[in-house]
């Protein structure tokens, strides 16, 4: 999915984007997601007409009147499953070959150029795949076509994300942090954060928002400041993380999706976290290996956040290490990935080092690795907290 994203943002801004998109979507995902016969519409007048379909035979109508109750209803929802009575107004009368179940998703570059995509779901559809996929695609289009890169506007950015992110670690206790994020591009779009619950707790967070630039920098600055928010608030760790998913989802500008990992660590080593699909952080206790594995979904795609807790525990001499798919996500000379098990017994080699020198250990040998993706690089954090004897 990421690897689509990135090529949709390579791609030059001219009239074979959007049908190019239309395409390779159906190409690569038709089976899975059971999406067919993409149809591409281009709002002109008070009409959408249109201009593009990777079927000869339509399965759509050539055109809808754009202040419809069921256009009205995408462009509010950026898009939309069309069951019932709304398919009724999209298909070719008695031409429904795949089920009769339209799925329509708008992308614009601005209020007066928009598009409308539809595809037909054929039998074996499910919701959660269709809606992660298709707001991903919608979302990367929008800021495709609307924003306009001039470096000092990416200069101020990466100011403003510096600024964001701590300038050094946290004193707690008898611990030993380290942490660092390092981007592929001027902005990116990994994060960590530190937070000063009490005497007695510090704030744990982790996050990797996709794609790079400065969409991913905004979603940072959305999700580091709504972090901040709830816990100034005293909110519960899952109530916090819930409505700020509900209100990442419903930014129309919000970026795709980001994995976060938030944990409270407690003065006596006690670790209670929530993971939402970000890669599973690490407690290293001589030979023992505890993975803290994802405990919910993504936050972004869907509006209603699956997440529970978990708990962990940090030991005397035990090492915790959180870090983001930039650094896992590196191949060997021999072309095998060096995935979690290499980060691990990297650090068990490294063990007995302080924590900002195996921290500089990690990215020195991850990142002189080749990265498995011919497209992009990745930005790369790691976060390493020690709990010496």
């Amino acid at each position: 999915m990421d690897r689509l994203l990135g090529e949709i943002e390579a791609l030059h801004e001219d009239d074979a984007l959007l049908p190019n998109v239309v395409a390779e979507l159906e190409r690569v995902f038709g089976d899975e997601l059971h999406i067919r016969s993409g149809h591409l519409y281009e709002e002109i007048g008070k009409r959408f007409s249109l201009k593009y379909k990777t079927t000869e035979q339509p399965i759509f109508r050539k055109s809808f009147p754009s202040d419809s109750d069921e256009i009205t209803d995408i462009v509010e929802n950026q898009g939309r499953i069309l069951e019932g009575d709304y398919s009724s107004e999209f298909l070719v009368p008695d031409n429904a070959p795949c089920g009769g179940v339209p799925v329509a998703l708008m992308v614009s570059r601005g209020p007066m150029h928009r598009w409308l995509i539809v595809y037909c779901l054929t039998p074996g559809w499910n919701y959660e795949e269709i809606a992660f996929c298709l707001n991903g695609v919608r979302a990367s289009l929008n800021y495709r076509m609307r924003a306009v890169a001039a470096e000092s506007d990416l200069d101020q950015a990466a100011d403003i994300q510096r600024s964001l992110l701590p300038s050094r670690p946290p004193r707690f206790a008898n611990y030993d942090i380290a942490a660092s994020s390092r981007s592929a591009e001027t902005v990116g779009g990994d994060f960590f954060d530190f937070l000063d619950l009490s005497n007695q707790i510090l704030g744990l967070v982790i996050g990797d928002a996709s794609g790079h630039g400065l969409p991913a920098a905004l979603l940072v600055r959305d999700v580091m400041m709504g972090i901040r928010m709830g816990t100034s608030l005293q909110l519960k760790m899952i109530y916090s993380l819930k409505k700020l998913n509900s209100v990442i989802h419903n930014t129309t500008y919000s970026t795709r999706f980001t994995s976060l990992f938030y944990g409270e660590l407690e003065k006596n080593g006690n670790v209670l976290y929530a993971n939402m699909g970000h890669t599973p952080g690490l407690i290293i206790d001589g030979d023992n290996v505890t993975m803290l594995s994802p405990t919910g979904t993504i936050m972004g795609p869907l509006a209603d956040l699956q997440l529970d807790r978990a708990y962990a525990y940090l030991p005397v001499g035990g090492i915790l290490v959180l870090y983001t798919d930039g650094i896992t996500e590196r191949v060997r000379s021999n072309g095998e990935a060096w995935d979690i098990d290499g980060l691990v017994a990297l650090i068990k080699e490294n063990r007995d080092l302080p924590a900002k020198e195996l921290l500089e250990v990690i990215f020195k040998t991850a990142l002189s690795l080749g990265h498995e993706s011919d497209i992009l690089e990745d930005d790369a954090t790691v976060v390493v907290v020690k709990r010496p004897a």
